[in-house]
């Protein structure tokens, strides 16, 4: 691993300044744009470590080709990767702000919310034990009407009769609320 010093750096800088320009052309990073210096900065500090991890001696004529390919190829990949992070914190950011602006409940959502839940509990009153039974465990536990038929040792058709009597009772809910 070589040694950076300062007169190095700026060899490299001036030797090399456009393989940073051209692999952040390549990736889509233009001058217009507002990260513009903030990639050209990485792309010095990935200029540097290319020359560090280089087996070759970059600043000889005969090698020149050779690191032109190998730190382009690494520029690219960094650009990629900022690129990729940044839209991955954009996307969560964007997520974060819409999700906190859909939990603020207004008065008028909240007394739906209340109305709904008192029809829920009078469901509840209404339903037999077996229709309770599949409520239960088709949407608390996640099960399948098939898991729930062998967990009980009735066929398919009689937990699609316990849900069909559910559904039918709760038809007041759709007919009252439009969710």
């Amino acid at each position: 691993m070589r040694t950076l010093t300062e007169p190095t750096m700026n060899q490299l800088l001036s030797q090399y300044n456009g393989v940073i320009y051209q692999a952040m052309k390549q990736t889509g990073i233009y001058k217009p744009s507002p990260d513009f210096e903030d990639f050209y900065q990485t792309g010095c500090m990935k200029l540097f470590e290319a020359y560090q991890s280089c087996s070759e001696d970059p600043l000889s004529e005969e090698h020149r080709y050779q690191f032109v390919k190998y730190s382009g190829q690494k520029l690219r990949w960094a650009f990629l990767d900022e690129k990729r992070k940044e839209k991955i914190h954009t996307e969560r950011t964007e997520f974060d702000s819409q999700e906190q602006l859909e939990h603020v409940p207004s008065f008028e959502y909240f007394e739906v919310e209340l109305e709904f839940q008192e029809q829920v509990r009078q469901l509840i009153h209404c339903l037999t034990t077996r229709e309770l039974l599949f409520l239960q465990e088709r949407f608390y536990l996640g099960l399948t009407i098939t898991e729930i038929a062998k967990k009980h040792g009735v066929s398919r058709k009689t937990v699609h009769q316990w849900r069909n009597n559910l559904q039918e009772k709760a038809s007041f809910l759709r007919e009252k609320n439009i969710y």
